[in-house]
Parts: C-alpha cells; sequence; structure tokens
C-alpha cells in the first residue's frame, strides 16, 4: 500500500495553498478532491488582506493574480442615517495596500495551474472511510486505499473529514442571507472600500478593477431573498438608496447569488495526527471580511510546524490550532453580526457613539487597523512560515 507523509483532503483554495507552500520540502504528499479538475466554478469574490497577499507573493503566484487584482487602501465604514464613521488607512500603519479584492475564479486557476511536483493528485476522488492509529491514518477512497502520517482536512463547511471522526460543531445561524453581486460605478472607488450599516443588515462595497464594486447585500433572509428576484432597474434604485451616492449614480449590476449566513465552529480541530484547517474548522459571517485570511494564517502556521520537523518526526505534536489570530477573528466576526444586528431603541445611538469614538481614538485605531490587514499576525510569527526555501 502507497504511503505519503501529508495527505490533504480538499483541495479548494486552502488546501491547494497549503500544497504550493509544501511544494520544496522532501515530504511525499497527496492531496484529495471530490470535484474533476476541470469543472470548478466559482463566482466569489476574495479579499485579502495583506498577510495572505504577503503569502502568494512569496508562493510565487502573485504574478498570475495581480492584473485582476484591485487594491484596498483604506476602509471606511458608516452606519445609516448617522453621523460618524471609522476609516481604516493603509498609510497609518505603514503600508502601501491593506489588502487585495480578487475574483475567486483567477486564485483558483493559478492554484490548480501549476501543482509541485511532489504532490501526487486524486481527482476526482471522494473520501469514504478513515482508519486512524497513532502512527498512521489508512486513506479509504474506494477504488483506493493509501496510508498517510499526517492528514489534513480542507475540505469545507460539510467537511466528510470533520464527520468521520465524529467532531461536533457549535453553530449560530444569524437567520441571515447575503447577495453578491458586481455594480459598475459613475465615480471612481479611489480604492476604498466601503461598509454601510443598515437598519437590519449592511452593504459592502469592495474595490474592484474597471470602475466596479463588489457588493455584499446582507440582512434578514425574506428581505434579501425578495432583492434577488427584482428587475434591474428597481434592485439598483434600492441599493441606491440603502447605500447613498459617495460612488455617484450606481450605473448597472451583475447577476445576482445568494448565501446563507451562519457562524459555525469544530469544538475539536486537532485530534492526534489530523488536523481540520479553513471552513472545515470554523466558518465565519463575512461581515468582517476575514474567513479565507484566518485559513491561510492557519497554512502558514503548518508550514511553520512542519518545516521545524524532518519526514522521521513528523506530527502534529504541539501543534496549537486555536490562535490569538482564530480567537480575534472569530470573535470580531460574531461582535459585529451581532452587534449591528439589534435594533433596541439605545442601541443605534450607541453605534453612532462607538464609531465616532474608535475613529478618534488612534492607538484602538491603529491596533484595529493592524488587525484587519494581518500585519500584527505577520509580525508576530507567520512571516519566517511563509518563506518557503
Amino acid at each position: 500500500m502507497q504511503n505519503y507523509d501529508i495527505t490533504i483532503i480538499g483541495s479548494g483554495m486552502v488546501g491547494a495553498t497549503l500544497a504550493h507552500a509544501l511544494r520544496d520540502t522532501a515530504l511525499r504528499i497527496a492531496i484529495v478532491d471530490a470535484t474533476p479538475l476541470t469543472a470548478r466554478e466559482d463566482n466569489r469574490l476574495i479579499a485579502l488582506n495583506f498577510q495572505s497577499y504577503t503569502l502568494f507573493q512569496q508562493l510565487n503566484l502573485w504574478e498570475k493574480l495581480a492584473a485582476n487584482a484591485c487594491p484596498i487602501q483604506e476602509v471606511h465604514v458608516s452606519q445609516q442615517r448617522r453621523f460618524g464613521a471609522v476609516r481604516l488607512r493603509a498609510n497609518d500603519i505603514n503600508l502601501p495596500i491593506l489588502g487585495y479584492v480578487v475574483p475567486a475564479r483567477f486564485i483558483n486557476a493559478a492554484l490548480e495551474a501549476d501543482l509541485p511536483q511532489n504532490i501526487t493528485s486524486f481527482r476526482p476522488a471522494t473520501l469514504k472511510h478513515l482508519t486512524q492509529t497513532a502512527e498512521q491514518i489508512t486513506v479509504d477512497l474506494g477504488e483506493k486505499k493509501f496510508s498517510t502520517r499526517i492528514l489534513i482536512g480542507a475540505d469545507g463547511s460539510h467537511s466528510t473529514v470533520r464527520q468521520l471522526l465524529n467532531i461536533s460543531v457549535e453553530q449560530y445561524d444569524y437567520q441571515q442571507s447575503a447577495l453578491v453581486t458586481v455594480t459598475h460605478l459613475q465615480r471612481s472607488h479611489q480604492y476604498i472600500a466601503y461598509e454601510r450599516f443598515l437598519k437590519n443588515g449592511a452593504i459592502a462595497m469592495l474595490p474592484l478593477t474597471e470602475q466596479r464594486a463588489a457588493t455584499i447585500w446582507s440582512g434578514p433572509t425574506a428581505e434579501i431573498k425578495a432583492l434577488l428576484v427584482l428587475d434591474e432597474a428597481t434592485f439598483l434604485k434600492q441599493l441606491q438608496q440603502q447605500f447613498g451616492y459617495r460612488l455617484g449614480l450606481l450605473q448597472k449590476t451583475e447577476q445576482r447569488s445568494l448565501f446563507p449566513l451562519q457562524m459555525q465552529h469544530a469544538t475539536d480541530t486537532v485530534k492526534q495526527n489530523i488536523a481540520l484547517i479553513g471552513n472545515a474548522a470554523h466558518t465565519l459571517h463575512p461581515i468582517a471580511a476575514q474567513g479565507l485570511n484566518l485559513a491561510l494564517h492557519e497554512v502558514g502556521q503548518l508550514v511553520n510546524h512542519f518545516k521545524k520537523q524532518t519526514a522521521d518526526t513528523l506530527s502534529l505534536q504541539h501543534f496549537v490550532s486555536q490562535t490569538s489570530a482564530q480567537t480575534f477573528t472569530l470573535r470580531l466576526s460574531h461582535l459585529l453580526a451581532r452587534l449591528f444586528s439589534l435594533e433596541l431603541p439605545f442601541m443605534s445611538f450607541a453605534r453612532q457613539i462607538g464609531m465616532i469614538s474608535l475613529d478618534h481614538f488612534l492607538p484602538a485605531k491603529k491596533s484595529l487597523t493592524e488587525k484587519t490587514a494581518g500585519k500584527r499576525f505577520l509580525l508576530q510569527n507567520s512571516l519566517n512560515s511563509f518563506e518557503i526555501d
């Protein structure tokens, strides 16, 4: 039976990035995914923070993404019908940008175009069963079986790895959905990302190339579903009314998609020689736009952990999954989602005072900006892990 050092279940952005990050090691690596190589369709628009951008740069993947990536130099957060805003600027923390917005299809294409030579790909293949011992895991794909010393579950919110290990999840259903589209603008976005909180939801406008913005409108599911079926003129009018005129008259929108929103966190993310990362470990509300960035931070941690070992000593012992980065991001996403969905009489005023105070309290504002960009975690413990020998 064939044996591998590391097997990655899931060849999406997180699993494929981990494979690329381990490309120059002597480790024998397998990657398993249920979808055929050419079958992945992904219309998402991805906000990468500065740390994630740095990772793709150091993996020599950024040159394949740069032409379709739009920088974010500032984040502007406001509340409808209230004075006050929070402005997070890259130059306030001595960075050229806070991040980039990139269509997911280009990231997927870059990751799939040049799979490292030390990777054996099983695709399409479905994980059927796992047999775990202290020394190894037997991976059963139905028609194929092999063993591996380490297994990484990067197979998404409905993770088969997590289910086979009987790991439970803690869930919070926000009773909300997000409508995602692309809006063509009259006025340049000036590389500013806008987050506009509404009475019972939010609209994010993230800068894209060609004077467009990625638009994410979240709110109660029934209301968002109603928006999905509106004709173009009516939808555009409602979007304009709710977002305002900071970007001038909105010109037109493209195809609309709907996604349910919930937070989900696995109760255990490391079990002996198996680890869960990305959405297999935690699914976040998109309000802080940090889900993929948190997962890529975990990729950096894993690479750093494995590079301290040899093939003979490979293990997940002492690997700390629940880091300060995870804790902060999980709490921030949940807090913001709850804070801006509460409609108690005093909450709107309290949010206004909070935003005005934060915008003028520079130490707290700088700290939030650094965490949004990933700079703090990059400087603490991740930059070296992204340096591939």
